[in-house]
């Protein structure tokens, strides 16, 4: 008797040992996965973030070069007037190179307008590619933490078994199986049968197998 009781309290020992594993590294696991998709949201935000300052540089962009425009337009026409109204022939001299030279800075002004444009568009481009595949890579180690939550789940099974192969170990050792062959073999095939089904019931009295369900879900 004294042997049994052994082997039933280390199976069941090592099935709860086995069990409180299994419920620490299911919350380990099912913390690190809530991090990771809450990092993957975050670098979605940034993107989005990241394309409505683009958005918006590239309107004020666009209004500054239509406010060029206005400008050039408003100086050369002003210009053309004065000189007309002196009197002054525009389509050479001094009064011709002052508009061409309006003209050639317009050109400037616009051309460093677009190319700031083109520069914060690319930027803007490679920063939210930059966060989405952040994301993705947030959101596939999410992924692998909950599969690993699940998979620990089936870890119950083994923690039975373990507590059971224990139990009935050192029940072995302790001499509960007794010697020899014979009526001694069949003594230790029925005494195997029925130190299993011990284990079990213990395990199953103990509400480790419910526990263990709840917990690794």
């Amino acid at each position: 008797m004294g042997a049994t009781a052994l082997a039933l309290t280390m199976g069941g020992l090592s099935a709860i040992s086995s069990l409180s594993q299994t419920r620490q590294q299911n919350r380990q696991a099912q913390y690190q996965q809530a991090q990771m998709e809450a990092n993957a949201a975050a670098a979605r935000n940034q993107a989005r973030i990241t394309a409505e300052k683009g958005r918006l540089e590239a309107e004020n962009l666009d209004r500054e070069r239509s406010a060029l425009r206005r400008q050039y337009a408003d100086v050369q026409a002003g210009n053309a007037a004065s000189l007309g109204a002196l009197g002054v022939d525009m389509s050479s001299g001094s009064a011709a190179a002052s508009l061409e030279g309006n003209a050639s800075r317009f050109a400037a002004d616009v051309g460093s307008n677009r190319y700031q444009k083109a520069v914060s568009q690319w930027e803007t481009s490679e920063n939210i590619k930059a966060q989405m595949a952040n994301a993705r890579n947030y959101e596939n180690a999410a992924s692998w933490y909950g599969s690993t939550v699940k998979n620990l789940g089936q870890s119950l099974f083994t923690a039975g078994i373990s507590g059971l192969a224990s139990g009935i170990s050192a029940y072995a050792l302790a001499g509960g199986f007794g010697g020899g062959g014979g009526a001694a073999s069949q003594g230790i095939g029925g005494d195997i049968i029925q130190g299993s089904r011990n284990v079990v019931n213990n395990l199953r009295a103990g509400n480790v197998i419910r526990a263990g369900a709840r917990y690794a879900r």
